[in-house]
């Protein structure tokens, strides 16, 4: 902890933190309510619908490592601060597009932005309170803000464009934010200490260039590929995904022998305990086609308006708050709490798709999305846990690090893939009915994807027990 750093400024400094921490969550989930009225509005495609959110979390999943580093090279308080304005400027370019292209670049700026900010927050937290205790009070904080941040995105999207203040739509839900962004660097100008700028740390732009291409060969094909007939270049540019995968891992191989700072640490991955959580963390963020797509379904299947399109997803926040707090006791449990927490997941998850494949709507549609946001609330914390637990302290960062990108990376995919099946399912399809098959054969798809890593997600000692 900075020696100079007052008890009075490091408690205003963690304010300035968690309001920045707020931001790329709101980012990310404030637009899932708007997607109907933006397509409509930009006469986008659904490809173009997709990737509005998955480019956001592809550029995101690329540069959060590197956002890191350059803390660590430059100071984290002044990325915190380049951060916020790069995404100032950027939700002020997304309210301000005239077309899907300028939207997507938008969102892929502030995905960049995201990436820069997050790191930021939490390296600073860790170096401002080095006491246990008062860290671990800070991180509860910033769990409970990210955690209430989904929520609000979710809800602030439809009221924004419901109330449409001074005709502008959806561009509200990126114009709104800005004062608020404003505000938070005139605070932390002020407020936050700078807790570092003086390691030495290599940039693996090399390592971030391959990345940003492989990711790309998966999500554009399959954003793009239905819209475009599926030609011929969407197969070739899937099966060089897993080549540049390869050239991924050789390139951080030999940076690193070169005495390099490679953006994955290959050897982490020799951990078992890691390389298999790295795995359950990215199926873990298929979940984020479902918020998409249960906007989607409210909205335009059902009719419902943008406000109660956001209320309709407010009980997934709702759980997601309320699962950690009501399992942080059970000690005894830790342990298992992840498998348990996406078991119930799955469950609910598939009730969700069943309820909706009946017409089911009001209140046991709404139980069951809280139910299946109150699993995930219970799982979610101790994935991190779970993943860290047998990394060295010298490389949590870094572990840290590798396992948000692959969360973002997960994110990308997922509403990628499983988008482009809903959309393809519902075909020409119009009315409600059409809308719900083609969102419970999704959301089944998605709740396989969360059975898969609930299964990997078992502890191994358990998995030996049950074997006989």
């Amino acid at each position: 902890m900075p020696a100079n750093v007052s008890e009075r400024k490091r408690g205003l400094a963690l304010i300035v933190l968690l309001c920045g921490a707020l931001l790329p969550t709101i980012d990310f989930f404030i637009v899932n309510v708007a997607l109907p009225s933006i397509r409509e509005d930009l006469h986008g495609s659904p490809a173009e619908t997709q990737l509005v959110v998955s480019l956001y979390a592809a550029a995101y999943a690329v540069f959060l490592i590197t956002g890191g580093r350059l803390g660590d090279l430059y100071g984290r308080r002044r990325m915190f601060m380049i951060g916020l304005a790069s995404l100032t400027l950027a939700n002020l370019a997304c309210g301000l597009a005239q077309t899907p292209i300028q939207l997507l670049a938008g969102r892929a700026a502030l995905g960049v932005s995201a990436a820069l900010l997050q790191p930021q927050t939490l390296a600073t937290l860790r170096a401002l309170f080095d006491d246990e205790r008062a860290l671990a009070h800070a991180m509860s904080l910033y769990g409970t803000t990210v955690g209430l941040s989904a929520a609000v995105g979710q809800f602030a999207g439809g009221a924004l464009i419901a109330w449409s203040p001074m005709g502008w739509g959806w561009r509200s839900v990126f114009l709104l934010k800005l004062p608020f962004c404003l505000a938070v660097i005139a605070s932390a100008w002020v407020l936050l200490p700078e807790t570092s700028g003086a390691r030495k740390v290599k940039l693996d732009f090399g390592g971030a260039a391959i990345l940003s291409l492989a990711l790309a060969a998966v999500v554009l094909p399959l954003s793009l590929g239905r819209d475009r007939g599926w030609p011929p270049w969407v197969f070739v540019t899937l099966a060089c995904a897993p080549v540049l995968a390869v050239l991924f891992l050789r390139f951080e191989s030999w940076l690193a022998a070169r005495g390099g700072m490679p953006l994955v640490d290959i050897r982490l991955f020799a951990i078992p305990t890691f390389r298999r959580g790295v795995l359950v963390g990215m199926l873990f963020f298929f979940t984020t086609s479902f918020y998409v797509l249960f906007g989607i379904y409210q909205q335009v299947g059902r009719g419902v308006e943008p406000l109660w399109t956001g209320l309709t997803i407010v009980p997934y926040g709702i759980g997601l708050f309320l699962g950690p707090i009501a399992t942080g006791r059970l000690v005894r449990l830790r342990p298992r709490l992840l498998s348990i927490g996406m078991g119930f997941q799955v469950l609910f998850y598939a009730v969700v798709g069943g309820l909706v494949w009946e017409g089911a709507t009001g209140t046991v549609l709404s139980e069951a999305v809280f139910c299946a946001g109150f699993a995930q609330g219970i799982a979610f914390p101790r994935l991190f846990n779970t993943v860290l637990g047998d990394v060295p302290p010298d490389q949590a960062g870094l572990a840290t690090g590798i396992l948000n990108s692959a969360l973002q990376v997960g994110a990308s995919i997922s509403t990628a893939a499983i988008g482009t099946l809903f959309f393809t399912v519902l075909a020409d399809g119009t009315g409600e009915r059409a809308y719900a098959h083609a969102f419970a054969i999704a959301q089944w798809t998605l709740t396989l994807a969360l059975l898969a890593a609930a299964l990997m997600a078992v502890p191994p000692r358990l998995r030996r027990v049950a074997a006989p």
